[in-house]
């Protein structure tokens, strides 16, 4: 197992993790349960260092790429844009993360808030990368949006 396999493993870890994190916390504030709350927030905690691990893995698997003969169906064109966009997955996932932590030891609704709407530019951030990471091996998503 190299970098490359590495990346296409954990690459989709960020993604879910953020969106389980939004939705748990979602019902633990609709639902004022504080331990549904806790668990969101470390959920988003992870989901941070999720996002920093295939951001590493990304960088080291394109270094092989970058090196290696054309793969079939690989579009190498695709992965600059790709990884300038998981440079801003790793912002809007760490500021997510670390409000996280301060709300659970704040302990305030307010603060749960603002992490659920952080969490939610985040998955913004998020999605679009896993777009155009898509787009370097599945040409069936290439056209769908630009940009």
């Amino acid at each position: 197992m190299n970098f490359v396999h590495l990346h296409l493993a954990i690459n989709h870890s960020p993604l879910y993790a953020e969106l389980f994190a939004f939705l748990i916390l979602l019902i633990g504030m609709i639902t004022r349960n504080r331990s549904v709350v806790n668990t969101a927030l470390i959920i988003a905690i992870f989901a941070a260092g999720f996002a920093w691990a295939a951001d590493f893995s990304g960088d080291k698997a394109k270094d092989i790429i970058d090196h290696s003969a054309p793969i079939a169906g690989v579009d190498k064109t695709m992965i600059h844009e790709h990884e300038l966009a998981a440079n801003f997955v790793v912002i809007s996932a760490s500021v997510a993360g670390f409000l996280a932590i301060v709300a659970l030891f704040l302990r305030r609704g307010w603060m749960n808030f603002i992490v659920l709407l952080v969490i939610l530019w985040s998955l913004t951030v998020v999605g679009r990368t896993a777009l155009l990471g898509g787009r370097i091996h599945h040409p069936e998503v290439r056209d769908v949006i630009k940009g």
